[in-house]
């Protein structure tokens, strides 16, 4: 048993379960690099991980700060700049997944990371796509994090393209085809995408979480999987990795807390 955990501490197994041992794997900043980095503690162990920044085949050693983070260095293969990223590694077809987070999505996982309300009445001036255009283009899948951005009907900004306008309009654009978003993790749940329409659904929620508590995030009709699941909870290897990594992650504020608080309540109302 995993014994308390918090929905950020799930949500990052969840976003490293999608990583598959013998990978190439590019992280995006923040959280996506915790969860590639406990993937490849546990059961991913070569898994070749790296960052826009040309750090190629990071040894986890601690957190990362950002992707040019010069500790990353320590144990790691080669180190190589953007141009060769994008072009020797990316563009020739050898990721096999890009991790990024967004400021918002919308139902075809098209992302904006750029600015919120548009130039003229900006809301928030966000830190900008950086190589996401071209990750989230040619790398085989991605999947995309949505931590304290949101669901959107329609970008104030496009800044990398997911299923553009959903069909084949992705490989009509000229990307490769197979390629795209595979998964948008959430702190409420999983979402993956219809194969013939590319429009997003939700697959499944995490454990004390409503398909109603998902929809009031979403501002479209939200289609839900038949076989709607119910997320494992994480195990003690993959909580032991993140909080040795992220120990800021584990505090349990609303996310524990309100689970014991509830499970509490309903004994004694029920008793």
């Amino acid at each position: 048993m995993s014994g308390i955990y918090t929905y950020h501490e799930l949500m990052m197994v969840c976003i490293a379960r999608e990583i598959r041992d013998g990978e190439v794997v590019v992280m995006g900043q923040g959280l996506p690099m915790i969860a590639c980095l406990a993937a490849k503690l546990t059961h991913a162990p070569n898994c070749v991980l790296l960052t826009e920044a040309g750090i190629v085949d990071i040894v986890p050693t601690k957190a990362l700060f950002s992707v040019g983070d010069p500790t990353a260095v320590r144990g790691f293969s080669y180190f190589c700049d953007l141009f060769d990223v994008n072009t020797v590694i990316l563009n020739r077809g050898l990721v096999d997944l890009a991790v990024l987070g967004a400021a918002q999505v919308d139902r075809y996982g098209n992302i904006n990371s750029t600015v919120v309300k548009g130039y003229a009445n900006q809301e928030a001036r966000i830190t900008g796509c950086g190589g996401a255009p071209e990750f989230a283009g040619y790398a085989k899948r991605t999947v995309i994090t949505l931590v304290g951005g949101r669901f959107v009907k329609k970008l104030d900004y496009f800044s990398t393209p997911g299923y553009i306008e959903g069909g084949d309009s992705r490989y009509r654009a000229g990307f490769p085809p197979g390629s795209g978003p595979s998964a948008v993790v959430t702190l409420r749940g999983i979402f993956r995408f219809d194969e013939k329409t590319k429009e997003m659904y939700l697959d499944a929620i995490y454990p004390g979480v409503s398909v109603e508590d998902v929809k009031k995030d979403v501002p479209w009709e939200l289609k839900v999987s038949p076989n709607l699941k119910t997320v494992e909870p994480p195990s003690r290897s993959y909580l032991d990795v993140i909080r040795w990594l992220a120990p800021e992650y584990s505090l349990p504020t609303r996310s524990g807390l309100n689970r014991l608080a509830q499970a509490a309540a309903k004994r004694i109302f029920t008793s």
